[in-house]
C-alpha cells in the first residue's frame, strides 16, 4: 500500500506547551555511525505538554551553542505534541544528532534517535509527524505488544500486510507501520481514500480491531490539564 498520505498534519492541534533548557550534562547518545555511548556536554531540554506529560530532548554538543541546540529541539516539539497522550507518557527522551541518517528507536529504553539533517528533509516532505509517530510506537509499544500472543494471533489471522516494509520485517516493523494507518483510520478517516480504507478492512481487520483499543474514536487521544504555568515543574 502507498503511504504517501498526510496521516498527521503539522497544522493539527498540538498539545505542546513549552520548552525548558536545563544546561549541559553527560548522557548516553547512541549513534548508528559510531560505537560508544557516553557523551559530555549534551544540551538537556524538557518539553512540557498540556496534559502534564513531559519528554526530555538530549541534543548533541556538535550543536555548539544553546541557540543552535534550541532550534534543533524545537523542530520536534510540535510533532511530539501530536502523539496520543499515552505515548508521550511512556516516551522517556529523544536523542538529537547532527547528520542525515534515518531515525531509529530503542524499545526497552523508551527513546528514539533522530538526525537533524534528516529531520529537515522530512519537514520539507511533510513527513516528520509520521516519522515521530513511527519511532514513538517502537519506543512505547513494541514492548510488550509486538511479541505478544494477541498481536501475533491478529497478524496470523489477517490476509496481508499494510506496507512492504512491514511485510519485509513482520516482527520488527509491522506494528509501527500498521499503527500509523490505524491511527489515521480511526482518528482522521477523511484523510484516507475510500479504496485505501477498504483495503485496510480487507487486509488487516484483526490488527485494526486490536489497535482500536489504543487509537479508536472513543479513546482520549489528547487530554487537557488546566493550570500549567511554566516549564520548571
Amino acid at each position: 500500500m502507498s503511504n504517501d498520505i498526510e496521516f498527521i498534519s503539522s497544522e493539527d492541534e498540538s498539545a505542546f506547551y513549552c520548552l525548558h533548557y536545563f544546561g549541559t550534562d553527560t548522557r548516553e547518545m547512541p549513534d548508528k555511525r559510531k560505537d560508544g555511548l557516553l557523551v559530555d556536554d549534551v544540551h538537556i531540554f524538557e518539553a512540557w505538554f498540556l496534559d502534564g506529560t513531559a519528554i526530555q530532548l538530549w541534543v548533541h554538543p556538535d550543536f555548539r551553542n544553546t541557540f543552535a541546540a534550541t532550534l534543533a529541539a524545537q523542530k520536534l516539539t510540535g510533532p511530539l505534541g501530536h502523539l496520543p497522550w499515552f505515548m508521550r507518557e511512556r516516551l522517556d527522551h529523544v536523542v538529537v544528532h547532527k547528520g542525515d541518517e534515518t531515525a531509529f528507536a530503542e524499545d526497552r529504553g523508551r527513546f528514539f534517535v533522530v538526525y537533524d539533517g534528516n529531520v529537515d528533509k522530512r519537514i520539507s516532505t511533510h513527513d516528520l509527524e509520521e516519522t515521530v509517530f513511527h519511532e514513538s510506537v517502537h519506543a512505547t509499544m513494541d514492548v510488550p505488544i509486538a511479541h505478544s500472543a494477541e498481536w501475533r494471533k491478529a497478524q496470523a489471522a489477517d490476509k496481508g500486510f499494510v506496507t512492504t516494509y512491514g511485510a519485509s520485517f513482520p516482527e520488527r516493523e509491522d506494528l509501527a507501520e500498521t499503527a500509523l494507518f490505524a491511527f489515521a483510520y480511526f482518528q482522521h478517516p477523511d484523510r484516507l481514500p475510500d479504496q485505501l480504507r477498504s483495503d485496510l478492512e480487507t487486509l488487516a481487520p484483526n490488527r485494526l480491531a486490536f489497535l482500536e483499543q489504543f487509537f479508536g474514536p472513543t479513546q482520549p487521544i489528547q487530554r487537557n490539564l488546566d493550570g500549567l504555568e511554566d516549564c520548571t515543574h
